[in-house]
């Protein structure tokens, strides 16, 4: 499996295990996720033992048909969509309007249509290009925690039998 293939696929993991996490008590202390083709990161402070725990049941779930869990509402990717898509939006009110009060407006307009869509098209961009809930053959080695300070990470390593 490729370098994108294995990202994504931990991508996917990444989401399923914070989203169970994000489920308990501790859920605040969970600030984002980072994933690469090795496993992927978890930043915040939550115990070890709490994340071993969601990471071992979000595979096994995904593993039983449970995709959906890949996707989240809360990724970097939903934020990336919605910058674009209103950037585009600005960028062409400007230029087919001119930079007075009408083209302010319709930027405007467009920024608020851009939100709105960037919900759907988001998803749907997890779904397509950067996250893949096939996760068959995909095993967890090992949790770490490492702090630096108060600043705590979290390393989920993966790996993959073909």
């Amino acid at each position: 499996m490729n370098f994108w293939g294995r990202t994504r696929r931990n991508h996917a993991l990444e989401h399923a295990s914070i989203g169970l996490m994000l489920n308990r008590p501790l859920a605040n202390a969970i600030h984002a996720g980072y994933s690469i083709p090795m496993g992927f990161f978890v930043l915040g402070d939550v115990p070890t033992d709490t994340v071993r725990k969601a990471s071992q049941q979000a595979l096994e779930r995904m593993q039983h048909g449970e995709g959906e869990l890949a996707i989240s509402p809360f990724c970097g990717t939903n934020m990336v969509v919605a910058s674009g898509l209103s950037t585009l939006g600005v960028l062409l009110a400007l230029r087919f309007s001119g930079g007075g009060p009408l083209g302010w407006m319709r930027s405007f307009s467009n920024v608020m249509w851009a939100l709105m869509l960037s919900r759907p098209l988001g998803r749907m961009v997890q779904r397509r290009y950067t996250t893949s809930a096939d996760v068959k053959g995909m095993s967890i080695n090992t949790v770490s925690r490492h702090a630096m300070g108060k600043f705590v990470v979290h390393w989920v390593s993966t790996s993959f039998s073909l």
